[in-house]
Parts: C-alpha cells; sequence; structure tokens
C-alpha cells in the first residue's frame, strides 16, 4: 500500500511537469550582477547588537536608536501603569499582612487598626490576592522589559529591508483547456511583480 501512493505521488508529479512544460512559455534567463542589484547606501552602519545593548542598560534607548520615538511612549506609559498598580498592589499586601499578624499574634496589645470588622478568613484571603496579583504585576514588568528588548533587535535587523514601491500581487483566475487524457483545470494564478 505505502509504495503505491509513493508511485501514485511520483506518476502526478511526473504528469504536473510534462504538462506544465506543454503549456508553458519558456522564461527567460536572468543574470544579476553586484551592480544591478539594488543597493541602499544611507552611510550609516546601523548594528542590531548596539539597539539591543542600549535598550538593555536604559529601556527605550534602542528605539531611540531605531528612530522610532513612538514606541518609547508606549512603553514607559506601560511601564509607569504597572508600576503604578504595583506599588498600590504592594500597599495594600502590606496592610492586610499586618492585620492579618496582629489578629494571630497571642499578644493583647496588639490590635488591628486596619481592619477590624474583617474576620481572620477574609483578611488571609485579601492578602492572598494581593500577593497574586504583586507578582503577576513583576512578571508584566519583565515581560515589557524583554519585549523591548527583543522589540530594539528585530527593528534593527529589518532596518536595511527594502521593499520597493512597484511591489504588486496579482490574483488572477486560470482555466487550462483538456489536453488528451486530462481534464480541464480552473485555478488562480498569483502574479508577484
Amino acid at each position: 500500500m505505502r509504495n503505491a501512493i509513493v508511485i501514485t505521488f511520483l506518476l502526478l508529479a511526473l504528469a504536473s511537469q510534462s504538462f506544465a512544460q506543454m503549456t508553458s512559455v519558456p522564461n527567460p534567463v536572468y543574470f544579476w550582477s553586484e551592480t544591478q542589484l539594488p543597493i541602499r547606501d544611507s552611510g550609516e552602519v546601523h548594528s542590531p547588537k548596539k539597539a539591543t545593548i542600549m535598550s538593555a542598560i536604559i529601556p527605550g534607548l534602542g528605539q531611540v536608536y531605531n528612530k522610532k520615538y513612538w514606541k518609547v511612549g508606549v512603553i514607559y506609559g506601560l511601564g509607569i501603569g504597572l508600576g503604578y498598580g504595583l506599588k498600590v498592589t504592594n500597599d495594600s499586601l502590606k496592610g492586610y499582612q499586618q492585620s492579618l499578624t496582629a489578629e494571630l499574634d497571642e499578644d493583647s496589645t496588639t490590635v488591628n487598626y486596619l481592619y477590624p470588622n474583617l474576620g481572620v478568613d477574609k483578611i488571609r484571603s485579601e492578602r492572598n490576592y494581593y500577593r497574586q496579583t504583586r507578582d503577576q504585576l513583576i512578571l508584566g514588568l519583565a515581560a515589557v522589559y524583554a519585549l523591548q528588548i527583543i522589540d530594539a533587535n528585530v527593528d534593527a535587523h529589518l532596518r536595511e529591508f527594502d521593499i520597493n514601491k512597484d511591489l504588486a500581487l496579482q490574483i488572477r483566475p486560470t482555466y487550462q483547456a483538456s489536453v488528451v487524457g486530462i481534464t480541464p483545470m480552473v485555478g488562480a494564478r498569483l502574479r508577484l511583480r
């Protein structure tokens, strides 16, 4: 069974190749020399390594080096937002931890001033919630830091990537008439120009 599938695949490949040779127009062969290739020389050397190091030292500096200034605002906006959330969450965590300590210690002179109306289980539940939220915000800050380094590196690599303004993709339906032994085919032709 396996050999039959392989033989069928090979026959189909050979048939499609011979059909393509019967109906196709020979393509001209192009020989490119280095002088014919489009070369973009702006006079400056742009280093992805430098962008990565700059972004690792000071977040956003790699984006400035890549001249993507708007990304710096996004990075610092995310950082400030996550940092503020981290501070608020950490303050709440400390408050619930102090209340829990005051409730659970054996000393009768310590009083729970922050949350006197809450029970021990509710205080413990809130403390655990704020601890989990704090940890998630720390991971978010680390992710923003890592992603801005990766973004600076990728953006620096793609800086010299040039797309011709005349680049176009055409999709046209095709129909190939019947040839002896082969049924007519309908398809689509993609042409990248």
